[in-house]
């Protein structure tokens, strides 16, 4: 398989500030919209490499089985019968702060959750703590070192003694300087290191603001300090999500670099139905973040495959480009075909648009390499 989740699946409810009616029943989770992030470049046959594990109780809506049917993805449906589907609500405050809720026990996801087609991946996405990536990733390759003794498949043979890429998002709650030590230590096992910027600073104390003078020689002297000592080798990426300002990339040793976010662009050429480009090139297309993150960091570990060479500007620019069909509406985006036959989402072809960002960024010279800082 090419990427694994064991991120959760969650029914969202969302509410608004009045009179706003919440949605509720929205497909939601940090493991979905990872997932979708990395489906969004896998269209079938080569959806049903993408893996992740949902949890289905009584309560579980038809609607939603069908989205999650439709994109072919090789999704494990768990059944729990005797107890509720886990629910969150999402509640928007004044200042544009979203306060997160369980509405009931969630139910996690470990190495023992993994199906042997999993424990082939090439790519795992973990949303932890420290202390918990380490022990997925002890027991994740523990477990692919146990197969391996019995398994008599070649093909599953030769899967499982390939080294996987293993991709952490810290937690929010976690993100705070206590825990610092327990991050260093995660730091070491690693591939990609992925909080946003909120959650970077306050991993160590304090607020990084790029709207100061100083704050992106602030930020790159962070990512420094945190990441280049830890390692005995050049193994560790961070990538820093940034919202609409796009992402930080700090590889130690070699180079630093930032994309704008896709709607820092003007126009979406990637459109199948022209009238709809006409009419989104004057209107707002960011309706509501939520899942964005994950959804770039599923993008993201489609793009270091597809680069070839572990590319990060262009795994940046995939993973740049799943988080922005994540974020053009509450909930997941469409899945829809051309009359032409090609695969759309919201209208727009995912790879015309990955092609179209590309271009504008290398015309207009937005990516920015800190050459200064690379050793």
């Amino acid at each position: 398989m090419d990427f694994v989740t064991l991120g959760m699946f969650i029914i969202d409810e969302i509410h608004y500030q009045p009179p706003r009616k919440p949605d509720v029943d929205v497909i939601g989770g940090a493991g979905t919209y990872a997932a979708l992030g990395a489906r969004l470049f896998r269209p079938p046959p080569s959806a049903s490499g993408i893996g992740w594990t949902v949890h289905e109780g009584y309560d579980f809506p038809r609607h939603i089985k069908s989205t999650i049917d439709s994109w072919q993805t090789r999704c494990e449906f768990i059944q729990t019968p005797e107890r509720e589907t886990t629910r969150a609500r999402n509640r928007y405050e004044p200042n544009e702060h979203r306060a997160f809720e369980y509405l009931n026990t969630k139910i996690r996801l470990d190495e023992k959750s993994l199906t042997l087609a999993q424990l082939t991946s090439k790519t795992y996405h973990l949303i932890c703590s420290a202390q918990r990536c380490l022990s997925l990733i002890e027991g994740i390759l523990a477990r692919r070192d146990a197969e391996l003794l019995t398994q008599t498949d070649r093909k599953i043979r030769n899967l499982l003694t390939l080294i996987p890429i293993f991709i952490w998002e810290p937690v929010p709650d976690l993100c705070k300087p206590s825990e610092l030590i327990h991050c260093l230590e995660a730091l070491q096992r690693v591939d990609i290191f992925s909080p946003n910027l909120e959650e970077f600073g306050s991993l160590l104390g304090t607020s990084i603001d790029l709207d100061q003078p100083d704050g992106w020689s602030q930020l790159r002297q962070r990512c420094q300090e945190v990441i280049e000592p830890t390692l005995s080798s050049l193994r560790t990426t961070a990538v820093i999500r940034l919202g609409e300002r796009g992402c930080y990339v700090a590889q130690p040793g070699r180079q630093y670099l930032r994309l704008p976010a896709y709607y820092d662009q003007q126009a979406d050429s990637s459109a199948i139905d022209t009238a709809a480009a006409d009419k989104r090139e004057h209107a707002n297309r960011v309706i509501d973040p939520t899942g964005g993150g994950n959804a770039f960091l599923g993008g993201f570990a489609i793009g270091l495959q597809n680069s070839g060479q572990g590319n990060m500007r262009e795994a940046a620019a995939y993973g740049t480009i799943a988080a922005s069909f994540a974020i053009e509406q509450v909930g997941v985006p469409t899945l829809g075909l051309s009359s032409s036959g090609v695969e759309t989402w919201n209208g727009a072809s995912v790879e015309g648009r990955l092609k179209d960002y590309i271009r504008k960024v290398a015309e207009g010279g937005t990516c920015v390499f800190d050459t200064s800082m690379a050793r």
